[in-house]
């Protein structure tokens, strides 16, 4: 009778245990974001925006500024920071497919870490690179 009211007790100690649920949060701004995009779409069809993300000031340029709310812009850019801060892996292996002329030149800094990175669409690797960045980059 002791096992079956112990193994009562250690069944429903398991599972959900509210002390460690979190609620889901605003994301918090913890620096500062500024990028200059310059995009290229084909030949003679480039423009070049900026993204303006800090405490008190959240505002885009050029193209940008007409097609998105600069809020949700830096929430993407946000979203997007390990891949504009870092270069992709240099041994991939990509299909040999050419998606496009596009390309896109990010520069700029993501809470202190530098941005330089070229997007294209040459190969299949570059092709996901591209789409995984095009929600900010102007349309």
């Amino acid at each position: 009778m002791a096992v079956a009211v112990l193994a009562t007790l250690v069944l429903a100690s398991c599972g959900d245990d509210d002390s460690k649920k979190t609620t889901p949060r605003a994301p918090a701004v913890t620096g500062d974001l500024e990028l200059v995009i310059r995009a290229d779409s084909g030949p003679g069809r480039e423009s070049l925006s900026g993204l303006i993300c800090r405490p008190g000031e959240v505002r885009a340029t050029g193209p940008l500024r007409q097609q998105a709310d600069a809020e949700r812009l830096c929430d993407a850019a946000r979203d997007l920071s390990s891949e504009l801060t870092s270069k992709p892996p240099a041994r991939r292996v990509c299909t040999r497919i050419y998606g496009g002329p596009q390309t896109a030149r990010i520069t700029g800094t993501i809470d202190g870490r530098r941005v330089d990175r070229t997007f294209k669409r040459t190969d299949g690797c570059e092709i996901k690179d591209y789409a995984q960045i095009a929600k900010i980059l102007p349309s």
